[in-house]
């Protein structure tokens, strides 16, 4: 008998649904579980679906190697990084922003915590890297607070019924233990007072940043597993002798270990204060920061260009080129030097534009006439933006409710983040929304992701 496809498995789900007139106790209990939590405690408006997001085991199965082979480029391509002044040039960043990324950290793993951006085609079964996150990784709390939620109902538990071999994400708690191995292959984990499994640990960032209900969630999780764990700001970091040994302190005392959440535009504000406390810290072997600073390069525009040159294609292997030429969309960083009539085909490009952090500052060539396209592409040129190939979004049947508060299903569009820890697929987050842009939507949709392998 062949294997549902992920396709069949999302319309049987759906069709749970609709033999419930879509679950409204199974939405109660739910949305009685969000209430109590990190969303609601932000006051966030979580928009979520009543249907998972689907994949199979075979799906699955491919994006753990998509996750062994995308962690292996970038631990290769920022090794090159490091050592090669050249190599750097390719990436065009911000001078105070490559200082920062040359910090050395004295743990095995340049990249610890990335996000990768996927768009999925179902009937090709492939899919496309559109983007990079590391550092400032987000949106796990989501992921995992809305599969919880998506427990508690009713079509549920009547489709696990039917499949049994189920399984979905926890990125919380594989991203902690991460951090923690991470802290435990620094090479001073073992030094002075330093405990070698659970570090005293401070959660880095802006005061008054988004991230900040968040982090609540993963302090938790720290917490649960012997560390002492707390959410610390730039202006309280200082270095100063503690029972005569010089130490990385905050307000509550002394720091071992740091996951770094602010990006790289929001630390680079704090480097004469705070960061460049931090920055000393780590320097001297005082504190294990993880994420931040040495796997910035990865989320700039420049990197998906960088990975297309000939040095990268000399430094990774016949099988890492073959992927990224099949997988990593076409980007092209612009320059005055260029020609633009290759991109004169709006529906077919984006622009990345130069100061746009993840998706912010994304324009689709859809968005506007032809006229002003190419009006926007002569101010990118003397910008140096990037251009990006546009990829469509895959198309996934939402169910919600409206604003009476009935059940209904919407045509939307979804994107997937694949949490990769340590070259390892560790959560899959799925959204959808509708709009132009990759990842740019009006009123996304947090989709809980589940994984069926029959």
């Amino acid at each position: 008998m062949a294997k549902a496809t992920a396709i069949e498995l999302r319309e049987e789900y759906l069709q749970f649904l609709r033999q419930m007139d879509g679950d409204p106790s199974g939405r109660e209990a739910a949305e009685a579980h969000l209430s109590q939590s990190y969303a609601h405690q932000q006051g966030k408006d979580l928009h979520w679906a009543m249907n998972p997001y689907i994949i199979t085991g075979e799906q699955y199965q491919s994006f753990q190697e998509a996750a062994q082979t995308i962690g292996s480029i970038m631990e290769k391509v920022m090794a090159k990084y490091q050592r090669d002044r050249n190599f750097r040039k390719l990436f065009g960043l911000d001078p105070r922003i490559e200082e920062l990324t040359l910090v050395p950290s004295g743990c095995h793993a340049a990249v610890p915590l990335s996000r990768i951006d996927v768009l999925y085609d179902q009937e090709a079964q492939d899919y496309r890297i559109c983007g990079i996150v590391t550092g400032a990784v987000d949106g796990m709390a989501d992921a995992a607070v809305v599969s919880r939620a998506l427990w508690q109902t009713q079509a549920y538990r009547a489709f696990q019924k039917e499949h049994d071999q189920t399984k979905d994400f926890d990125p919380v708690k594989e991203c902690v233990l991460s951090i923690l191995h991470t802290y435990g292959s620094w090479a001073n984990a073992e030094e002075g007072r330093n405990h070698p499994t659970n570090p005293s640990l401070a959660v880095v960032d802006v005061a008054n940043s988004p991230r900040e209900a968040e982090t609540k969630t993963f302090l938790s999780c720290l917490r649960d597993l012997g560390c002492y764990a707390r959410a610390t700001t730039f202006d309280q970091l200082k270095i100063m002798k503690v029972g005569g040994v010089k130490q990385l302190v905050d307000n509550e005392g002394p720091v071992t270990c740091v996951w770094l959440r602010a990006t790289a535009e929001e630390a680079a504000a704090y480097v004469n204060g705070g960061m460049g406390t931090l920055i000393d810290a780590t320097r001297r072997g005082l504190v294990c920061t993880v994420g931040g600073y040495r796997s910035w390069p990865c989320c700039t525009r420049g990197f998906l260009k960088v990975l297309r040159t000939r040095e990268c294609r000399d430094l990774l292997s016949r099988a890492e080129n073959a992927f990224i030429a099949k997988h990593f969309i076409e980007t092209y960083v612009l320059d005055p030097s260029m020609g633009l009539s290759d991109f004169y085909d709006q529906e077919n490009w984006i622009l990345r534009t130069a100061d746009g952090h993840d998706a912010k500052g994304i324009i689709a060539g859809t968005q506007l006439s032809k006229a002003e396209w190419r009006k926007r592409l002569v101010k990118s040129l003397k910008r140096h933006d990037a251009v990006s190939e546009h990829v469509d979004h895959e198309p996934v049947v939402v169910a919600t409710v409206n604003e009476q508060g009935e059940p209904c299903e919407l045509e939307m569009g979804a994107m997937l983040g694949l949490y990769v820890f340590e070259s390892k697929l560790c959560g899959v987050k799925a959204s959808a929304g509708s709009g132009y842009t990759i990842a740019h939507w009006d009123g996304p949709v947090e989709m809980a992701c589940v994984v069926v392998d029959e």
